[in-house]
């Protein structure tokens, strides 16, 4: 950052944008545990996953594009950058609301990780 923006920032941007990656976090980790595992119940097994800790990986994963703690030390919910936690809050959203195929996200998560992916007959 350079030294005009440090003095263009107001007293308390630091706090708020800490307010808001706090948000998104807390957001992000009550959908990964809650929202999205309980939209998974009422579709039946119609969706690949439905455990809080597998929509974390594939969150987490598809925003890093690879698997998340090569670039996230963990914990990684308290390790997130704002960035971070806020396109993680964005794609769950998406999940969400089918607005992005689940299926897709597994499948990537699974090949950044070197699973074998289960063929279907």
């Amino acid at each position: 950052m350079n030294a005009s923006s440090l003095h263009n920032q107001s007293p308390n941007s630091s706090n708020s944008t800490s307010v808001e990656h706090s948000k998104d976090v807390q957001q992000f980790l009550h959908y990964a545990k809650s929202v999205l595992p309980s939209i998974a119940a009422a579709k039946k097994n119609t969706w690949p996953i439905s455990h809080d800790h597998c929509f974390m990986r594939v969150i987490l994963d598809n925003i890093c594009e690879r698997a998340w703690y090569e670039i996230i030390p963990s914990p990684a919910y308290k390790n997130l950058t704002k960035e971070q936690a806020s396109a993680a809050l964005n794609l769950a959203k998406q999940i969400a609301n089918e607005h992005v195929s689940l299926k897709t996200l597994n499948e990537r998560s699974k090949q950044w990780r070197r699973k074998q992916l289960k063929l279907e007959w």
